[in-house]
């Protein structure tokens, strides 16, 4: 009746008594019902336990594609996994490819999609995991009818997972993707890397070594990692700025991991002292944090000649800043207090809610999903809202672009001010610039709004990085497999 006892043990090892009896329970219920620990529902399951991720999520990993499937109820997983656990999965439809043959499904799918991720992060983490590991099985398996699976997540759960910090997972679902949609594309800069790679290698080896010693000469307690760029990160960055390969500065990288914020900036200090600094290319994300909660100092240098002629970047950070930036929102129990984590989760669930509502008011799936990016990947302009709170937006942003992307609503005859003086929505904002709703109520909506007034949508994949999307995947549910059941929804 109990689990595989190296599932049993890795269980306990990661959780406390209480924690890991939910797991158990979880495990023990799933194999009743014939789930087999080669499932999904277990391959799934353990990503999230990679992930940090908590007791909750991981238990609702295992029972969602039964769920799905019919072989269990809420009511069920309540009486015998506890509240929390089914109030995950309420509402949660599975991870399915959504409808591209009439502009009414398809504006209705995306709809559905978004709704199912309004509440705990909890759903989006479950979701994004199984997506990630069906496109890996599909490159594994060389499924022929992928595209569009794959375009659907670069459109939609790409950016989700950026904005809930899961920065392992958005790489490895990027990489992914690529690999999919440009597949000679994805070989030929492989075999592009591969050569250097050995030399970047290397360089990173004998920095790293440097950057060790230069810590301990200073009494600094800390951990030096390299890093290497993701082969969709570099071809993302080579088409954007038209540079090549040899010319992307942070191709390869040091990471520099510290035990308090006074320390990132001392040893910031102490890499501007050894290395030449490229001017232009300091960032300080701590002082003024990403949207999505990212921290860290950034600055390329130029090491010294005989161990590299390329420019390196540093990136330094505290470990709970390290821990946020790759696994996000999945290890929030770990590292912060329960009202911060409560407050950090009850953030991402308003902007997740307000995504709906953005949804329900664009023009078509393809003109939300522009923005949706927008959102997301253009944080060029620092500007700050109520109490100090900071929002990062896109070149040319206006007044308007701010209220969308914070999800406020002003009410009629309210007075937006921008330094304080009065101005229109319409108004190109400019960094640093301070922004003050007055005469007016601000407040964002406890549930999205649905007015039901969708207009024609001209296709989710128009904006493809790598082409028009085509193809279709259906795949059976299969009897009691514990699979996510990757059909049309």
């Amino acid at each position: 009746m109990a689990c595989d006892n190296l599932i049993l043990e890795k269980i306990n090892r990661v959780f406390n008594r209480a924690d890991a009896d939910i797991v158990t329970k979880a495990c023990a219920f799933a194999k009743e019902l014939g789930c087999g620990i080669d499932s999904e529902a277990f391959r799934t399951a353990e990503l999230l336990v990679d992930q940090d991720a908590d007791a909750i999520t991981v238990a609702g990993a295992m029972l969602a594609p039964l769920l799905w499937q019919g072989l269990v109820n809420l009511d069920e997983i309540r009486q015998r996994c506890g509240q929390k656990v089914s109030a995950t999965l309420e509402d949660l439809g599975p991870p399915a490819i959504l409808h591209l043959d009439t502009e009414r499904y398809r504006r209705q799918d995306v709809h559905n999609f978004l709704a199912s991720l309004a509440g705990t992060p909890r759903k989006a983490l479950i979701l994004i995991s199984f997506r990630l590991l069906a496109l890996e099985r599909a490159i594994a398996r060389n499924e022929p009818h992928s595209r569009q699976m794959a375009q659907e997540t670069l459109d939609l759960y790409v950016p989700i997972a950026n904005r809930l910090s899961l920065g392992e997972l958005r790489r490895r679902l990027e990489d992914a993707c690529f690999h999919i949609l440009d597949p000679a594309g994805y070989r030929r800069l492989r075999q592009e890397v591969a050569p250097i790679q050995a030399e970047d290698d290397r360089c990173l080896k004998i920095l790293m070594e440097g950057v060790r010693r230069l810590l301990a000469n200073n009494r600094i307690q800390g951990r030096v990692q390299g890093r290497t760029k993701s082969l969709y990160g570099i071809r993302r960055k080579m088409n954007r700025t038209g540079k090549t390969l040899a010319e992307i500065m942070d191709r390869i990288g040091v990471r520099v991991i510290v035990q308090s914020v006074p320390e990132c900036y001392t040893v910031l200090g102490l890499l501007h002292s050894h290395f030449k600094p490229i001017p232009g290319t300091f960032d300080d994300y701590i002082g003024l944090p990403k949207d999505n909660g990212y921290q860290s100092l950034h600055t390329c240098v130029y090491p010294v000649r005989e161990i590299s002629h390329k420019p390196i970047e540093f990136q330094v950070r505290t470990e709970l800043m390290h821990m946020e930036a790759e696994h996000g929102t999945a290890a929030h129990w770990r590292y912060k207090g329960e009202i911060a984590s409560a407050t950090t989760d009850r953030n991402r669930e308003r902007w997740m809610r307000g995504l709906v509502r953005q949804h329900d008011k664009a023009a078509s799936a393809e003109a939300f999903i522009e923005l949706l990016h927008r959102q997301v990947f253009s944080g060029q302009l620092v500007v700050f809202g109520k109490g100090g709170h900071i929002v990062r937006l896109g070149e040319k942003a206006t007044v308007r672009d701010y209220l969308a992307t914070s999800n406020i609503h002003v009410s009629r005859g309210a007075v937006v001010k921008v330094n304080g003086r009065t101005v229109s929505l319409d108004r190109v904002l400019r960094d640093g610039d301070s922004i003050e709703i007055v005469a007016g109520d601000e407040r964002v909506p406890s549930r999205p709004e649905r007015d039901g007034s969708a207009k024609s949508s001209h296709g989710i994949g128009a904006q493809a990085p790598f082409g028009t999307v085509v193809g279709n995947q259906v795949l059976p549910k299969g009897k009691a497999t514990c699979n996510p059941p990757l059909q049309e929804s």
